[in-house]
């Protein structure tokens, strides 16, 4: 329940210190594996079944032909949209109002209407973030993180878990996106999300190995796919035997006790 963290922890690793950990047969060897996962009881979330107001962010791919329609992955909800043109992972152009046009029929469609100054060079994708009606909840974890380094060149494995705590402290940032994954199936998706982790502490387990402890703040978001009658803005709110005239959208009868 750690999202990807190990991955991007023995990915990053691997890169950094291609001397020592890297190679089909490296001078030390690493293994991540995890612990049992605790839920913090005081995440849990009464109206955890109620569709209400949620923000979600869509990552399209970038087309630079300005007639390509792009398409949102839910109908969005009444209000601001804001949209970015990205290079990679980290660079981010935030667009004017102007340079997106939106379908007038179907809410979900827009096309880009890019100043002609725009440099578009590098641009992989558009993200987008609006606010849609949706039933979720989100749950708070924390969990731990074992990493195991092992070799019988006692010097090599020294050097390998003073530099591993430095690759890992250094790119801790790059290392919380990298760790986000996501699931679904059928009506029901999460996203897990690492908000933050700690490096605990470092033991010799045997002459051979040295063990990093990680602890990991996690947060996972839990969806459902609203149901057909589920969301619908109320259109009229009438008392018994009311009849609504002309324009009117609320019919409510006020009895009077004398």
């Amino acid at each position: 329940m750690i999202g990807q963290l190990d991955e991007a922890i023995a990915t990053l690793l691997k890169q950094a210190l291609p001397g020592l950990l890297g190679g089909a047969t490296p001078v030390v060897s690493l293994n991540l594996a995890t612990t049992e996962f605790e839920i913090d009881p005081e995440s849990a979330d009464a109206i955890a079944g109620e569709p209400r107001a949620d923000d979600r962010t869509d990552l399209l791919p970038f087309n630079a032909d300005p007639n390509t329609l792009y398409q949102l992955s839910q109908s969005p909800y009444p209000g601001a949209r804001r949209v970015w043109l990205r290079r990679g992972d980290s660079d981010r152009i935030t667009l004017r109002p102007e340079e997106v046009q939106w379908d007038a029929i179907d809410s979900r469609k827009f096309l880009l209407t890019l100043r002609p100054t725009r440099d578009l060079t590098g641009i992989t994708s558009v993200q987008i973030l609006y606010g849609v009606t949706a039933v979720f909840t989100k749950i708070k974890l924390k969990q731990q993180l074992l990493i195991t380094l092992q070799s019988s060149q006692s010097d090599r494995l020294e050097q390998a878990e003073a530099l591993a705590v430095g690759v890992i402290t250094l790119n801790r940032q790059n290392l919380l996106d990298n760790a986000q994954a996501q699931y679904s199936d059928g009506d029901y998706g999460t996203a897990i999300e690492v908000k933050s982790f700690q490096m605990v502490r470092g033991d010799r387990l045997v002459a051979d190995a040295r063990q990093l402890l990680l602890t990991a703040q996690v947060e996972l978001k839990a969806t459902r796919t609203l149901g057909a009658d589920e969301g619908q803005p109320i259109e009229r709110i009438l008392s018994p035997g009311v009849t609504l005239t002309g324009d009117r959208a609320i019919g409510v009868r006020i009895d009077v006790m004398a």
